[in-house]
C-alpha cells in the first residue's frame, strides 16, 4: 500500500487507484480513522501536483501544440503559444523537482525498510501542499487572464512580494527563468537591431498594417527583418523607411515598473542600430570582398572603422549576464545598461550623420525645397505651371504629376540649380486621381493640386532617423500652405502686370483692392519666410554646430530638429489649441529626449485653429478676385460691381477678425513673431481704422 501511495504521489496519471482505499466501507476495515485522514491529506497532495504536472505537459516546450488533456473543458480555450509560457512552464517544472526527488528518495528508503508508517511519508511531503496551492492559484491566474509574453513578468513580480519563503523562492525561481527569455529578446533588439519573437510576446512589436507608412515611404513593405547586414538595396529610401518605421512599442505589454521613457530609449536604440546594418559602405564592400578584389577589401577596412560597437560588445554582452544572473529584479540597472548603449550609439551616429552624411547641406535643401527657400525656383516653377494650367487645374489626372515634374526641372534648369533637383519630385496622392478625394491637406480645402500636391525627397543614408515618413509629411503640409501663398503673390503680380498693360481709367476701385491685397500677402510673404522660417533655421543650425563640437549626440540633433518644425507649424498657424503661434522651447519637448518621431506623433496634432481658417477666406477671396480681373470691363457692369463689393467688404470683414486674432495671440508669451507680423499688417493702424470706420 505505501508503494502504492508514493506512486500515487509521483504520478499524473488522471485515475489515481488509491482513493478506493478511502471508501468507508473499506477504510473501516482496514485502517486506522488518523490514517484514513492522512490518506486523504496525501490524496489531495497528489491531485495537486496532478493539476500543476497537466499544465506543464499542455504547455512545456516539448509538447507545446498536443491535444489537450481530457480534463480540460471542452469550451476552454488553450492558452495562445509563446517563449514566456514555455519558461514559464520550465520553471514550475524547477520548482517541483525538489517534490519529485523527495518521492523517488523515499521510495529509495521503503525499499530498504518496507515497515516505513504513513505518518512518516505525510510528514516527508506535507511541506509542498502550501506551495503546491500556491502554484495552483498563480497558474490560474494565467490562465484566466490569459497573461500573455511580457506580461508576465508584472504578474510574477506581483506575486513576488510573499511573505512564505517556499513560496517567495518559488516565483523567483520562474521569474529568473522568464526573465532569460525577455533579456534575450532585449539583448538582439539593443545591440544588433532584431530580435526572436513569433507570438507577438516582446512590448516592442512589428505594425502589422503598416500600408500606410507603405505609402508614405513610397514602397512595399518588408516582411521580416533584416539579419545583420540586409541584402535589401540601401539605395532605395522607401524600403529603408518601411523596415524602419514598422516598429512600435505595446504600452500593455510593457512591464508597469519600466517607465514609458526607458522603453521609448529601447525603441529609438533598436531603430538606430537598425539603421546601421543598412549602412551601403558595407554592402559595397561585402560584394566586393566576394569577389575577391583589393577595392573590396579597402572598403571593408572604412567600414570597420565605424563599427558601432568595437571592443564593448563583450562587455555589454557580460552586463546582461549579470543581469540574468541577478537575484532580485533591478530597474536601475536596466536604465544604466540602456543609457550607456543609448550614449555609444547616439555618439555614433551623430559621427556618421554630420560628418559622413553632411546634415547641414540636406537640412538647407529641406529648406530650399520644402519651405520655399529658393524663392527664383518657384518664382520660376509657377511660370512654367501657369500656361498648363497645373496648379489650379479644373482636371487632375495621370498625367498631371508627370507635367509637375518637367515644369520643376525646367525651373531648375532656367536657374543653373545642379544635380539637387534630383532628390526631389512631385507626387498626387492616388485618392485624388480615382476621384475618391480621401487624401486631402488639412491646412485648407481647395480642389486644385496646389492643396493636395506632395513632395518627394530621397532621403540619404542615415538621415532616415530624422526625416521620418510622419516629419516629411509635416514637411509636405507646410510646403503646401507656402507654396499657395507664393501662387497667390505670383497671380498678384499677374493682375498688376494685366492692368498696367490694359491702362485701366474707371476701375481705379478695382485696383486699389488689388494693392490692399498685395500688401496683405507680401508682409504675410515676408513674415512667413524672414521672421519664421530664417530665425528658426539659424536656431536650428545654431543647436547642431553646438552638438558637433561639445556633445556628439543624435538624439540632441533629434530634439533641436523636432522643435525646429514645431515652432515653424505654431507660428505658421499650422497647429491647433494654445500652442499655435507661439515657438516652443527645449522644456516644452520633454518627450524628444527619446525619439524626435515619437514626439511629433504625440505633441504635434496639426488641425485647422481660427487665425488659419481666416486666412484660407482671405486666400480664397483673392483667389477669386484674381478671376475677376482678367474677366472684368473697364469700366464695370452692374452685377461686376455687385461682385466686387463682395470681395471687397468680405476682405475687410476677414482682416479685421484677423487682427483681433492675432492681437489676442500676441499677449501670451514668446509673442516677438507675432508682433512683427502685426506691425506689418496694421502699419499706422490703417487696416484697423478702415474697418471701424465702415462698421
Amino acid at each position: 500500500m505505501i508503494h502504492d501511495i508514493l506512486f500515487t504521489l509521483f504520478s499524473s496519471n488522471a485515475e489515481l487507484p488509491i482513493e478506493n482505499f478511502t471508501i468507508p466501507e473499506v477504510a473501516s476495515t482496514f485502517l486506522h480513522p488518523g490514517e484514513i485522514h492522512i490518506l486523504e491529506e496525501l490524496i489531495r497532495i497528489a491531485n495537486q501536483y496532478k493539476e500543476i504536472k497537466k499544465f506543464v505537459q499542455q504547455y512545456g516546450t516539448l509538447n507545446a501544440g498536443l491535444l489537450k488533456p481530457k480534463q480540460q473543458k471542452p469550451t476552454e480555450e488553450p492558452l495562445p503559444q509563446g517563449l514566456y509560457l514555455q519558461a514559464f512552464v520550465d520553471g514550475l517544472e524547477l520548482v517541483v523537482k525538489p517534490y519529485r526527488d523527495l518521492v523517488v528518495e523515499l521510495e529509495a528508503k521503503y525499499l530498504k525498510r518496507p515497515n516505513l508508517s504513513l505518518m512518516f511519508i505525510f510528514h516527508q511531503v506535507s511541506q509542498y501542499r502550501s506551495l503546491f496551492g500556491f502554484l495552483l492559484q498563480l497558474i490560474s491566474g494565467v490562465v484566466t487572464q490569459r497573461i500573455h509574453g511580457c506580461a508576465l513578468l508584472p504578474y510574477l513580480q506581483q506575486h513576488c512580494l510573499h511573505g512564505n519563503d517556499a513560496n517567495y523562492q518559488a516565483v523567483k525561481t520562474i521569474q529568473k527563468s522568464v526573465y532569460v527569455i525577455f533579456l534575450k529578446q532585449l539583448y538582439g533588439w539593443l545591440m544588433h537591431g532584431k530580435f526572436v519573437d513569433h507570438y507577438g510576446e516582446f512590448f516592442i512589436q512589428q505594425v502589422e498594417s503598416s500600408a500606410k507608412a507603405s505609402i508614405a515611404a513610397g514602397g512595399a513593405a518588408i516582411v521580416n527583418p533584416p539579419a545583420g547586414h540586409t541584402s535589401v538595396n540601401t539605395s532605395d529610401s522607401a524600403s529603408i523607411n518601411t523596415e524602419l518605421w514598422r516598429y512600435e512599442i505595446r504600452r500593455e505589454m510593457l512591464p508597469y515598473y519600466f517607465p514609458a521613457s526607458w522603453a521609448e530609449k529601447v525603441l529609438f536604440v533598436g531603430q538606430t542600430v537598425l539603421m546601421c546594418h543598412f549602412d551601403p559602405r558595407q554592402q559595397i564592400a561585402d560584394r566586393a570582398a566576394s569577389k575577391g578584389s583589393r577595392k573590396g577589401a579597402a572598403l571593408a577596412a572604412a567600414a570597420g572603422k565605424d563599427n558601432l560597437w568595437g571592443d564593448h560588445e563583450q562587455q555589454l554582452f557580460r552586463k546582461f549576464h549579470q543581469l540574468q544572473s541577478e537575484e532580485n529584479l533591478n530597474v536601475t540597472k536596466f536604465e544604466h545598461l540602456v543609457d550607456e548603449i543609448k550614449e555609444q550609439v547616439t555618439k555614433h551616429m551623430s559621427t556618421i550623420v554630420i560628418e559622413k552624411a553632411d546634415l547641414e547641406r540636406q537640412l538647407r535643401l529641406m529648406k530650399d525645397f520644402f519651405l520655399l527657400g529658393r524663392g527664383e525656383l518657384f518664382s520660376e516653377f509657377l511660370t512654367q505651371t501657369q500656361s498648363l494650367k497645373l496648379l489650379i487645374g479644373k482636371e487632375i489626372n495621370d498625367g498631371t504629376t508627370r507635367d509637375l515634374n518637367r515644369a520643376l526641372k525646367l525651373a531648375a534648369n532656367s536657374i543653373n540649380l545642379g544635380e539637387d533637383i534630383e532628390q526631389f519630385s512631385f507626387e498626387l496622392p492616388c485618392g485624388i486621381r480615382d476621384g475618391s478625394g480621401e487624401e486631402s491637406s488639412f491646412c485648407y480645402e481647395t480642389k486644385s493640386a496646389v492643396g493636395h500636391i506632395m513632395l518627394k525627397y530621397k532621403v540619404k543614408w542615415p538621415l532616415h532617423l530624422l526625416f521620418s515618413p510622419r516629419i516629411l509629411e509635416r514637411y509636405n503640409e507646410m510646403f503646401r500652405f507656402l507654396l499657395r501663398i507664393k501662387k497667390i503673390q505670383h497671380d498678384l503680380l499677374q493682375i498688376w502686370s494685366y492692368q498696367r498693360e490694359r491702362r485701366m481709367k474707371h476701375n481705379s476701385e478695382v485696383v486699389q483692392l488689388r494693392n490692399k491685397l498685395m500688401f496683405l500677402i507680401n508682409n504675410l510673404q515676408y513674415y512667413l519666410q524672414v521672421d519664421v522660417l530664417e530665425s528658426q533655421f539659424a536656431i536650428l543650425m545654431s543647436a547642431i554646430a553646438n552638438t558637433a563640437r561639445q556633445a556628439h549626440d543624435f538624439e540632441r540633433i533629434q530634439r533641436a530638429h523636432t522643435i525646429f518644425q514645431a515652432n515653424v507649424l505654431s507660428l505658421c498657424f499650422l497647429l491647433t489649441g494654445a500652442n499655435s503661434g507661439e515657438p516652443l522651447s527645449g522644456s516644452s519637448l520633454n518627450a524628444t529626449t527619446t525619439a524626435g518621431t515619437t514626439t511629433m506623433a504625440g505633441v504635434i496634432q496639426v488641425q485647422e485653429n481660427p487665425v488659419l481658417t481666416i486666412l484660407d477666406s482671405i486666400l480664397s477671396i483673392v483667389d477669386r478676385f484674381c478671376t475677376f480681373c482678367l474677366l472684368c470691363k473697364d469700366p464695370m457692369t452692374k452685377v461686376e460691381r455687385n461682385e466686387f463689393l463682395t470681395y471687397e467688404q468680405g476682405f475687410m470683414n476677414h482682416v479685421d477678425s484677423l487682427l483681433k486674432l492675432l492681437i489676442g495671440l500676441k499677449a501670451g508669451p514668446s509673442s516677438a513673431p507675432l508682433s512683427q507680423l502685426l506691425l506689418r499688417l496694421d502699419f499706422n493702424h490703417w487696416f484697423s481704422s478702415n474697418t471701424q470706420s465702415t462698421d
